[in-house]
């Protein structure tokens, strides 16, 4: 936003500095007039009333092509903000249902069903996932045309994120009898920063199209280290395939969301590749197959024990862990409530549910005025009647009773994780989120019983 008020500042010192030169320039035709009209015997004063029209005029002239391009700038910056506004309120109509779908999936699945209903549900929960990714892939564009996608910069394990890439590309491999290779060179002694997100996204999104157009033989995904010094690793990233291959008219157009339907996912790769500092190459013959590689220079710390690492790889295959205590659930949408709440009670929580966000705080307050014992942890959705999540948030923040409180939320298309932080939201879930991500969650309030 700073950058259109700078430019429109700029727009408008241009139009009155055309204004001072196109007086100036008037004035100065008008004493010439005058002194011309003068030796005609006609008087200055009627100079001065031929001159004046003239001058308006002329400072019209000059001002319009400027009022133009301002107005065409404001009509652009309110058309980005309407097309973010909209993404963004039909990104949570979205994904509140979505969530409700993977939710019962999950359940469902959890339970003892025929092998044929578990195929049902199986297929119904994957390609609700893979509806998801492409509501996504909508969402990342417009983040990157709007400015506001961010990138985190954390220590991560790249083969935490290459098990992660096996997991979710391996069935649709397994389908087509496609072989997978996978291949990383570790730097030892040394962790990446960077967002781990979004490098998985990355690559599973490359993964995903080269496994699409190939029929028989393999898809590789190689990780070198090409170079590495005291505060930094560069790593090239490859992911090759047999398949059919391309054209060098088909490599140009292949950002083209009409391209096969590829063009929209590999232009938000593409797109966080340059964020991250790198540039995606292609390289293909047909027939013959593909190779899409990019390089990324990582800053680094040093690693002295990787018990963490080993730790998180667990927890993605874990069994489904046990806790004790009693959640506080705020949440409007019955679906969501009910999703939520047989979630927690798997993992052995207790939840009391309310409606909105007024509620939820006159509950903390009733149990703290009584001296009673406190919810353990509060989900917040975000967007309720009566009291949103953040008023909410921020009321139990000032009540200082040290309940920590999680942010619920389908609105993803914004950056918001300062203001949660402000207003006492100190983590995030999306919506929709798996076991797993639930259970991350849990695994940082609760200790699990052994």
């Amino acid at each position: 936003m700073g950058d259109v008020k700078k430019t429109k500042m700029s727009v408008n010192v241009k139009i009155f500095t055309f204004i001072i030169i196109s007086v100036l320039l008037i004035s100065a035709l008008s004493l010439a007039a005058g002194a011309y009209f003068n030796n005609l015997f006609v008087s200055g004063a009627a100079a001065l009333v031929l001159s004046v029209p003239a001058a308006f005029a002329a400072i019209a002239l000059l001002k319009r092509p400027y009022e133009e391009a301002s107005k065409q700038r404001d009509d652009a910056v309110a058309s980005s903000a309407a097309k973010t506004n909209f993404l963004a309120t039909m990104s949570r109509e979205i994904r509140t249902p979505m969530n409700n779908i993977v939710g019962f999936s999950e359940l469902a699945l959890d339970n003892e069903v025929s092998i044929k209903t578990r195929d049902y549900l199986s297929k119904i929960k994957t390609n609700a996932q893979w509806l998801l990714h492409i509501i996504n892939d909508i969402l990342d564009i417009s983040r990157v045309e709007s400015g506001k996608m961010e990138l985190d910069n954390i220590p991560f394990d790249i083969h935490d994120v290459f098990t992660k890439c096996r997991t979710l590309v391996m069935p649709k491999a397994e389908e087509k009898g496609i072989v997978l290779y996978f291949y990383i060179e570790p730097s030892v002694g040394k962790r990446p920063m960077g967002d781990p997100a979004r490098l998985l996204q990355v690559l599973v999104n490359l993964l995903t199209n080269a496994v699409k157009f190939t029929n028989i033989g393999m898809v590789k995904l190689n990780a070198v280290l090409k170079k590495m010094t005291d505060k930094s690793i560069t790593m090239y990233f490859e992911v090759k395939d047999s398949g059919v291959g391309m054209t060098p008219e088909e490599i140009q157009n292949i950002f083209d969301p009409s391209m096969h339907g590829t063009g929209l996912e590999l232009a938000v790769t593409r797109n966080i590749i340059e964020l991250m500092g790198g540039k995606l190459l292609i390289e293909s013959t047909p027939g013959i197959g593909s190779r899409f590689s990019f390089e990324i220079v990582f800053e680094t710390v040093e690693v002295k024990n990787d018990s963490t690492v080993r730790e998180k790889l667990v927890l993605n295959d874990m069994e489904r862990p046990l806790f004790d205590g009693e959640v506080l659930l705020c949440e409007d949408n019955t679906m969501n409530q009910q999703v939520i709440t047989e979630h927690l009670a798997r993992v052995g929580l207790s939840t009391i549910v309310a409606e909105n966000g007024k509620v939820g705080v006159d509950l903390i307050k009733e149990r703290k005025d009584k001296g009673l014992k406190q919810f353990d942890l509060v989900f917040m959705d975000m967007h309720m009647p009566v009291m949103d999540g953040l008023e909410a948030a921020a009321k139990i923040m000032e009540l200082n009773t040290g309940v920590p409180v999680v942010a619920l939320t389908a609105n993803v298309i914004y950056n918001d994780k300062a203001i949660y932080k402000k207003n006492g939201l100190n983590e995030c879930v999306g919506k929709p989120f798996t076991s797993q991500e639930l259970w991350r969650c849990l695994m940082n309030h609760f200790t699990p019983k052994v």
